[in-house]
C-alpha cells in the first residue's frame, strides 16, 4: 500500500513497532501532532543518538508536517550484559565534602548510603559492536512504526476529505442563492434610492439627469459579480487540490487549502458588506459559518 494512492492525510495519528533482532528488542512508537511546520521530538537511550540525523531523514522522506514525537526502547537480549562505569573521581570529592562536614560537626563519617544518593556516580553504557548492523534494524523499526502512523493519517484523511466535500456542497448551494439574490437586492434599493433622491431633487432636467448618475453609481457599488466569480473560482481550486493525487509521500496541502479559505473568507465579507439585502445578508452569514468549520478542519491537514 503506498503513500500516493490516498488524496489526504490527518497530523494526528500514532504507530508502534516492536521487533526482536540480534541487536536485542526495539520497540518505536511515533506519535503525530498538529503544527504548522514539521517538528521532530526524541527519547531515546544515549546509545542511540549517534543515529538520530539519519532517523530525522528517514521521517521527513515520508512526513512534511505536523509535530513528530519519537520514543525508542531498546533492551539487549539475555546474556548481552550492560556495563556499569562508576565515577571514582567524583565519588572521591563527593566523600571528602561529607567527610569534612561530619569532622566539623563531630559526626562519624560518610558512608555509602550518603553516595547512593549522588547522581551520577554511575554511568551506564550499551556497547553497539556493529554500527551498520543496527542501523538496518533501527531503520527497519521506524520504517514499520510510520507505517502504522500513517495509516492512521490517511484513515483521518479520508474521513475529513468527505466532510469537506460535503460542505463545499453546502458553500456551492449559498453562493448560487446569493447570486440568484443579489439582483433583486440591487433593483430594491435602486428603487429605493431613486424615491428619496426624487423627493430631495425635484424640477428640472438637470436634476433628473444627477438622480439617474447617483443611483448608476450606487448600483455599481453594490454590484457583486467579481466576488462572485473569484469565489467560485476560489472553490474550483479548493476542490482541484482536495482531489489531485499525491505528488510525494511528504506532500504537504493543509497550508494550501487554509490560504484559499482566506480568500474565501474575504470574497464572502465584501459581498455581506455590499449587501443591504436581509436574505443575502442571512446567506452570507451561512456561508461564513461552513468556511470557518472548513478552517477548523484544514488545519489538521498534512
Amino acid at each position: 500500500m503506498t503513500d500516493d494512492q490516498f488524496l489526504l492525510k490527518s497530523m494526528t495519528a500514532y504507530g508502534r513497532a516492536s521487533l526482536s533482532s540480534e541487536v536485542g528488542r526495539l520497540v518505536v512508537e511515533i506519535q503525530t501532532l498538529n503544527r504548522r511546520h514539521l517538528e521532530m521530538k526524541f527519547s531515546l537511550p544515549k546509545p542511540l543518538a549517534r543515529f538520530e540525523i539519519e532517523m530525522r531523514k528517514q521521517i521527513a522522506a515520508r512526513i512534511g508536517r505536523g509535530q513528530v514525537n519519537v520514543t525508542i526502547m531498546w533492551r539487549r537480549e539475555d546474556g548481552q550484559e550492560t556495563r556499569v562505569i562508576p565515577n571514582i573521581s567524583r565519588a572521591k570529592a563527593v566523600k571528602g565534602a561529607w567527610d569534612k562536614i561530619a569532622d566539623e560537626l563531630g559526626l562519624k563519617s560518610c558512608d555509602l548510603s550518603i553516595l547512593a544518593l549522588e547522581k551520577d556516580l554511575l554511568g551506564y553504557e550499551e556497547e553497539i559492536e556493529d554500527e551498520k548492523l543496527f542501523s538496518q534494524i533501527l531503520q527497519k523499526g521506524i520504517c514499520a512504526a510510520l507505517d502504522h502512523c500513517i495509516a492512521m493519517r490517511q484513515k483521518e484523511g479520508a474521513v475529513l476529505s468527505l466532510d469537506l466535500e460535503k460542505r463545499l456542497a453546502l458553500l456551492e448551494g449559498g453562493i448560487v442563492d446569493i447570486e440568484a439574490k443579489a439582483p433583486e437586492a440591487v433593483a430594491h434599493y435602486r428603487e429605493k434610492l431613486s424615491s428619496r433622491l426624487e423627493d430631495l431633487l425635484k424640477g428640472s432636467p438637470e436634476n433628473e439627469e444627477r438622480i439617474l448618475r447617483e443611483i448608476a453609481l450606487f448600483a455599481e457599488r453594490l454590484d457583486i459579480t467579481e466576488e462572485l466569480v473569484r469565489f467560485k473560482s476560489h472553490l474550483q481550486e479548493f476542490r482541484s487540490t482536495l482531489k489531485r493525487a499525491s505528488k510525494a509521500a511528504n506532500e504537504t496541502r493543509g497550508k494550501h487549502l487554509d490560504f484559499i479559505i482566506q480568500e474565501l473568507m474575504r470574497e464572502i465579507n465584501t459581498i455581506g458588506s455590499k449587501s443591504s439585502n436581509m436574505m443575502v445578508a442571512h446567506l452570507v452569514v451561512s456561508v461564513k459559518s461552513e468556511l470557518e468549520k472548513m478552517r477548523e478542519q484544514t488545519q489538521n491537514i498534512e
